[in-house]
């Protein structure tokens, strides 16, 4: 409040000033859309980064996830291909164990197992162990599974006095013998060299490597994380592995779920692998804030020169306010005196405003010039982001076919082999159309491969191939190589009077090949077959798939060079 000089009277001055009212009108002119526009360019740029974030999860999962199956699938491979080599009658020495060893330097240890869990023979490359050992493992899981259920088999994590501090799993295969369980084949394959394939490629990503087993144990965890080798993972490694199992999406996962080391908010990508493991990808959130950090320094640097123009404007406009009230007040004051108005009041108070709104449309041009460049290096970096998601799209694309393709022959893998008989069996289920298959495997190889060399055996196989593929005649047979120098054919829409004709003109076109054999009976290299053909009684598609199998070892026992049924 204050007084009227003459009158006494007290005048109202609860209104704002006209100070008050620009400084108003620049903050929100200036100031607040600034802030607008920082907020919207910092979540814009944080939402595209996330998304960019889980693309590269995603795909990383997905790759290691295949790197790793692919790896302990090869091991098992190789195992397998020594307990059939003793299944042929061959029988299995200490020097075909060390070999193994060598071939997969990967592997610590090699077990020849009994029917009764006995060990026949052991190798270990670190212990240097004796090959006569009076060892009894009936009660180890892989064992069990290989023996009871006829079948190779990739075990869980585990330690055993034995190897000292190493994490190890077991990769095992049964030896028959006349449809009968002879005895069990095991490598142990350290954990550290499962995670060693793509623990240093994501290291240098910053993400962080988690295998879990079957039984929710830890695998491998890597150094960022809180678990060690075989802790249980509790309530975050089940929901790690519903998260796998149900979508195969990115999700959020904060501090509360204890997934790093040191806390703090994360993300995740699960995936599951073949051997029924659970594979993530932890992404710490700094991993998000970093790419960031550039816009954050560019936006304060803008926000400070705002702050900085409007502080002048203020400082101006005041200015220019005491300078026209006092010309103003002055020729009032010398009008109320008795002289005259000064007649260049009117035309001093414009000039003086000028500079102010001058000032005004200056720091409106620097904001939109500002603007438009910022928005010119948004519309920049989403050419770049989206340039980026195709590539990660093409490469996922790619790596998922090559996934499923052996890389020696071009034929489906064991992948591609299980996934084409489930899509196979699935419409002969629903549209009742035949369905036949050929189990395929090429006789005495390994002699052919310890005759030539391995070079010329993979030449052979890739001939081989080609020969097969020559016989078939419809586009959707499918040919598959599940491993070593066993192959399979699938024949939909074909009877099993068809497929017995498809199977003799592949021994044909084998035998048309000369694939020179010194070791073979033939001089060349020739090829048995077993054929089946879909029952109505078959309520799944091993039951087919044994019945070839079957055959083709009534080929073998029958001479070999043959097709049977």
């Amino acid at each position: 409040m204050c007084y009227n000089a003459k009158m006494g009277e007290r005048l109202d001055q609860s209104g704002w000033s006209l100070r008050k009212r620009l400084a108003l009108g620049l903050v929100l002119s200036g100031l607040l859309p600034a802030l607008l526009f920082s907020w919207a360019m910092l979540w814009g740029q944080w939402q595209r980064g996330y998304h960019d974030l889980l693309l590269r999860l995603d795909a990383n999962a997905r790759l290691n996830a295949s790197l790793i199956d692919d790896f302990l699938e090869s091991q098992q491979a190789g195992v397998r291909l020594l307990a059939d080599q003793a299944a042929d009658g061959q029988g299995l020495h200490g020097d075909d164990l060390t070999r193994l060893l060598q071939i997969y330097p990967a592997m610590l240890r090699a077990l020849h197992v009994d029917a009764q869990g006995r060990v026949v023979d052991m190798r270990d490359t670190r212990l240097r162990m004796s090959s006569q050992v009076q060892v009894n493992v009936a009660g180890e899981d892989w064992f069990k599974v290989a023996r009871n259920q006829y079948r190779a088999y990739i075990s869980d994590a585990f330690q055993r006095t034995v190897y000292g501090n190493d994490t190890v799993v077991a990769v095992a295969a049964p030896i028959l013998r006349g449809g009968r369980i002879d005895g069990v084949l095991e490598a142990a394959i350290p954990v550290e060299s499962i995670a060693r394939l793509s623990a240093d490629s994501l290291a240098r990503r910053r993400l962080e490597l988690l295998l879990l087993d079957r039984s929710n144990h830890v695998v491998y965890a890597g150094p960022g994380l809180r678990w060690k080798p075989l802790d249980d993972a509790g309530r975050a490694g089940m929901s790690l592995r519903a998260v796998a199992l149900a979508a195969d999406h990115v999700g959020r996962v904060d501090a509360r779920q204890d997934l790093l080391l040191h806390g703090g908010d994360a993300y995740v990508e699960a995936v599951s692998m073949r051997n029924q493991w659970t594979l993530a990808l932890v992404a710490p959130r700094n991993v998000l804030l970093e790419p960031l950090r550039p816009t954050l320094l560019l936006l304060a640097g803008l926000l400070l020169v705002t702050l900085l123009g409007m502080l002048w404007a203020l400082w101006r406009q005041r200015q220019l306010l005491r300078d026209s009230i006092g010309y103003l007040l002055g020729s009032l004051r010398g009008y109320a005196l008795g002289g005259q108005l000064d007649a260049s009041v009117g035309h001093r108070l414009p000039q003086e405003l000028l500079p102010l709104m001058a000032g005004m449309g200056d720091l409106a041009r620097r904001m939109n010039t500002a603007y438009d460049e910022l928005q010119q290096v948004l519309g920049e970096r989403e050419a770049v982001i989206e340039e980026r998601t195709e590539s990660l799209r093409e490469a996922v694309s790619k790596l998922d076919h090559l996934s499923r393709t052996d890389a020696m022959t071009g034929c489906l893998n064991y992948r591609g082999f299980e996934e084409a008989g489930e899509r196979l069996w699935a419409h002969t289920q629903t549209h009742g159309a035949p369905l036949a298959v050929l189990a395929l495997d090429i006789d005495f190889f390994k002699r052919y491969n310890d005759h030539y060399g391995h070079a010329e055996g993979d030449t052979a196989l890739r001939r081989f191939a080609g020969a097969v593929r020559s016989a078939l005649l419809h586009a959707d047979d499918v040919l598959a190589r599940p491993g070593g120098e066993e192959f399979t054919v699938f024949l939909p829409g074909s009877t099993f009077e068809q497929a017995l004709q498809v199977g003799r003109r592949i021994c044909q076109r084998v035998r048309d090949a000369d694939i020179l054999h010194a070791d073979s009976p033939s001089g060349h290299l020739t090829v048995s077959i077993g054929v089946a053909a879909y029952h109505a009684g078959d309520s799944q598609i091993e039951h087919m798939l044994k019945r070839a199998d079957a055959a083709l070892y009534r080929a073998k026992a029958a001479g070999r060079n043959q097709v049977s049924a």
